[in-house]
């Protein structure tokens, strides 16, 4: 048997089947498109944030940057500053220093201890002179040794005089120290 389809259903069918898979497509075409678009609009939106940050921090780092170079200013001129007080306060103690020190040496001269000669080098300070005992020039030294201005006391020499003054023995002796005119 042979038959005759006059209603034209199996192609009604296949249209419909076409046209809903073309639906279907069109969808997910247009769903991908929308996604995409507000996948590109995030990531923009991010990166001109991230633009924005950027500019921030750099605006920021350039601040900082003058501060640091007017802190490094303000050291250099602090140090400089140290630097002259403290040589105002050397000059101040070497003003004065010499003159206590020689008002040191003054007091600690005992008596029959005369001083002949004083030489000072550098801070190396060398003195001569005469005294009636040997046990007047220990004395001597002793005071030295104590006194903040004068360290490092040796004895150079010390010896018996070669000419007696009026029938007295005297003994030579010579003392090196060091001395400290800021002490």
């Amino acid at each position: 048997m042979i038959r005759i389809n006059l209603l034209p259903i199996r192609q009604t069918q296949k249209r419909q089947t076409v046209q809903q898979q073309l639906v279907v497509g069109a969808m997910c075409i247009f769903l991908t498109i929308v996604g995409s678009a507000g996948w590109y609009w995030k990531v923009s939106s991010d990166a001109a944030f991230l633009q924005l940050e950027i500019k921030r921090k750099t605006q920021e780092l350039s601040q900082l940057d003058k501060i640091i170079g007017e802190i490094n200013q303000l050291e250099k001129k602090k140090a400089e500053l140290i630097r002259k007080q403290k040589i105002i306060e050397d000059l101040r103690r070497g003003k004065t220093g010499p003159v206590r020190a020689m008002d040191d040496l003054a007091t600690l001269i005992p008596d029959r201890v005369w001083i002949t000669k004083l030489t000072e080098a550098d801070g190396s300070v060398t003195l001569e002179g005469k005294a009636i005992t040997h046990e007047n020039v220990s004395a001597f030294m002793k005071a030295l040794q104590k006194s903040k201005y004068f360290t490092r006391v040796t004895l150079g020499y010390s010896k018996t005089s070669a000419k007696k003054t009026k029938g007295v023995t005297l003994y030579e002796f010579q003392i090196m120290c060091s001395v400290n005119y800021s002490a």
